[in-house]
């Protein structure tokens, strides 16, 4: 079809027109079907004749018993009066499909046999001559003049849903891919596969017989409909995946089939019949050549083989099925093991293969299905062998030779399925162990290019892809891309995402079970560089820890040491040193301490370094409350005073130090809990929660602020108080010093996370 003509055609168009096109093709052989003579009986070929399988409780043809073989049917009269005209039922008049009888003789008296059971049947009332272990009987039947639609059987339903199903999914491909003539091969052979079973629906499920020429008509058009579909595949198959003919040589096949269907419908119909099963061999044959041809073209294009996997797989399953249930039995002489209508279902099943493939429906996964389809089908094939085997063979009953070929098969053949999809598979498996290793070693890098180097190892170590491209844009999630011919690994931790072109030397594409794998690498991979960072940041943090105690509290004492004049003062300060040393190094979590308690302690260590110092020391404190203190509470308040008492012994030159402590209760709204521009705390206290007001306060000289950005002591005090929620302001000034705080006593949100 011209490119310039496609695109004047709405993708819309297309499904919908081959939507109707299908429901009135069904509805034109429902019609047909319900406008035959019916009797309600289902008769059918036994090795003693015609048999009655079941009848119908409300059909007219009730009275006939079940079991009983039919002989004739006759006008109304007596059994045995001379003479008896009428038909004498044979098999063959119950035969599925008729250009299975092998002569044009042999096709024009079952045609003529049919007119006159069908011209029998309604022409009124009607006699069954049968026979059962009784003996002869018969009885006069009074045909309905049209059948029931509840009455069509299952395989009446099953052929017309394939003609509906091949049409409509050959227009949804063609919507799909509205400018690939592949596409509309595949719609065309949908077209035949719909004619060609919808017609074959009306005959094949005859209660006896069918008017001659509407059985004309639908076998006319069931062969016309096969070679249609024999057109449109071996059509698609010489342009896809690769054009393999163009010109005349294309359209040479269909010129051929086509002029083969204008001879055989229409010259002395049905001369000509017998040498359709031919034609469709020779059909098939050149389907299969056209197919072994693409093979060879295709043998380095890693998708097209995918592709061609798809018709591969879909042909050997369908046409391989068809051959072994309906052909090789006839072959051997016995009856088919699939009806007509079943068989049906596996051209179905080529059909679908080959949209899957045209559409490149999960390409990247046909190995994965193929493996198992192969293995499960063998399974069974090795069953049903070894069932047989025991039967026939050993003389062994149905069900102990069941369940030996069962066992035989759990024992044998599943663990040797496993090996050999691992062995055919040839993947590179790594095991949890060196994906850990691997893993942990990614994760201790210390430079982010020297990760990103490490990742791409690891990668090219478990897909052995042709090629490992970082990518800028972050992707969060992995990704199949150009039909699996490329592996997108996610971006983690920050380093880059990448693609990664043809897995295993680009002798195959990538799967579904190598996107689910790169997830989960990925996940590992996220969460031990996050545990490798919260490892380092612990680290960091217990450092600043230990900097931050050994500056406040051991820096004090060694300092209140120095200024002592006493040597058992001295000696006493020393000693509380490596106390709080010990304590800093191998108890950082220490028991909490009652605040009262915690307070005198301090009251007199302050007094103690003051008094050395020749300052007089004012101490006030109210409205305590009776609380117990964290660890790290205690840390901040003992540092608060010990770092305020430390600058005012080496800076202020002063005379007189004021400590106020007043206890309160922490609103919300206001107070203790509110961050202050530039103070970087942004906590979440309890309301109503204790909390203490600070105030250390000295009369001297005070000091330079530029001292208090650069030393460590207010830095890390101001950190202590900010993660306990509170908050510290400084001022000094030559009138003096002031150290204010506002400190909750319960642990806050960002405490909890400190």
């Amino acid at each position: 079809m011209g490119t310039r003509v496609i695109r004047l055609i709405a993708p819309g168009t297309v499904l919908t027109g081959a939507i109707l096109l299908g429901l009135m093709q069904a509805a034109l052989v429902i019609w047909a079907a319900v406008q035959q003579p019916w009797l309600g009986v289902d008769l059918r070929i036994s090795d003693s004749g015609i048999v009655v399988g079941s009848s119908a409780q409300d059909g007219p043809g009730r009275s006939l018993p079940e079991g009983a073989q039919v002989l004739r049917i006759a006008p109304p009269g007596g059994l045995g009066t001379a003479p008896a005209p009428g038909l004498t039922l044979e098999p063959a008049d119950r035969i599925e499909e008729p250009d299975m009888l092998g002569s044009a003789p042999a096709m024009r008296r079952f045609l003529d046999r049919q007119g006159d059971l069908h011209g029998a049947l309604q022409g009124g009332a009607v006699r069954f001559d049968y026979t059962t272990p009784e003996g002869a009987r018969s009885v006069t039947l009074e045909p309905a003049s049209s059948r029931p639609v509840t009455d069509l059987p299952a395989a009446f339903w099953t052929q017309i849903g394939v003609g509906l199903a091949g049409l409509w999914l050959g227009a949804w491909v063609v919507a799909l891919r509205l400018s690939d003539r592949a596409a509309w091969m595949l719609l065309l052979a949908g077209l035949g596969l719909a004619l060609s079973s919808q017609s074959a629906a009306l005959y094949s499920t005859r209660e006896i017989a069918l008017d001659p020429l509407v059985f004309e008509i639908a076998s006319r058009s069931n062969s016309i409909g096969t070679l249609i579909f024999g057109v449109g595949m071996v059509t698609l198959f010489l342009i896809y995946p690769k054009p393999l003919a163009r010109g005349l040589r294309l359209v040479a096949p269909a010129f051929i089939l086509i002029g083969t269907i204008l001879w055989i419908q229409f010259d002395n119909w049905p001369e000509r019949t017998p040498l359709l099963q031919p034609v469709v061999a020779a059909t098939m044959a050149a389907l299969l050549a056209a197919l072994g041809a693409q093979i060879w073209a295709n043998r380095r294009d890693a998708r097209a083989r995918a592709m061609l996997g798809w018709f591969g797989l879909s042909v050997a399953v369908g046409a391989g099925g068809f051959v072994l249930t309906v052909i090789l039995p006839v072959m051997l002489g016995r009856p088919p093991v699939l009806a007509q209508s079943t068989a049906f279902l596996l051209f179905l099943l080529i059909y679908v293969g080959l949209c899957l493939g045209v559409l490149r429906y999960r390409l990247f996964d046909l190995a994965d299905w193929s493996f198992r389809f192969l293995f499960y089908a063998g399974g069974v094939a090795l069953l049903l062998a070894l069932d047989a085997l025991l039967i026939f063979g050993l003389a062994l009953d149905r069900a102990p030779a069941l369940g030996v070929s069962i066992a035989i098969v759990a024992l044998a053949y599943l663990p040797l399925r496993g090996w050999l999809a691992t062995r055919f598979r040839r993947e590179r498996e790594m095991s949890a162990e060196d994906l850990f290793l691997r893993f942990a070693e990614i994760a201790q890098a210390d430079e982010p290019g020297e990760q990103g180097r490490r990742l791409a190892g690891l990668l090219r170590d478990r897909f052995a892809p042709l090629a490992i491209t970082p990518l800028a844009a972050p992707l969060t999630e992995p990704q199949l891309a150009t039909d699996g011919e490329a592996l997108i690994f996610p971006s983690v931790a920050g380093l880059s995402a990448m693609r990664l072109d043809w897995a295993q030397g680009g002798e195959r594409l990538f799967s579904s079970r190598d996107l689910a794998m790169a997830g989960r690498m990925a996940s590992l991979l996220q969460r031990a560089i996050d545990q490798h960072r919260a490892y380092r940041e612990a680290v960091e943090a217990e450092r600043r820890r230990i900097s931050r105690d050994m500056h406040d509290n051991i820096g004090v004492l060694l300092l209140g040491a120095l200024h002592s004049p006493g040597l058992e003062r001295k000696d006493l300060l020393i000693r509380q040193t490596l106390t709080d040393l010990r304590e800093i190094i191998s108890n950082p979590a220490m028991e909490s301490l009652d605040l009262l308690r915690l307070l005198a302690d301090l009251r007199g260590e302050v007094a103690e370094h003051l008094e050395v110092a020749g300052v007089t020391l004012d101490w006030q404190d109210g409205n305590l409350p009776e609380a117990k203190l964290s660890p790290r509470v205690v840390h901040t308040l003992r540092a608060f005073l010990r770092e305020g008492i430390s600058n005012l012994m080496r800076h202020s030159g002063a005379a007189q130090a004021t400590v106020r402590i007043t206890g309160r209760r922490i609103s919300n709204a206001g107070g203790a809990g509110d961050a202050q521009p530039g103070s970087g705390a942004a906590p979440a206290l309890i309301e109503g929660a204790p909390a203490l007001d600070l105030c250390l306060r000295d009369d001297g000289r005070g000091f330079d602020p530029d001292a208090l950005r650069a030393g460590n002591g207010f830095i890390n005090l101001r950190d202590r108080i900010e993660q306990c929620g509170g908050r510290l302001e400084v001022r000094t000034g030559p009138e003096g010093t002031s150290l204010i705080a506002e400190l909750p006593l319960s642990s806050s949100e960002k405490e909890k996370a400190a």
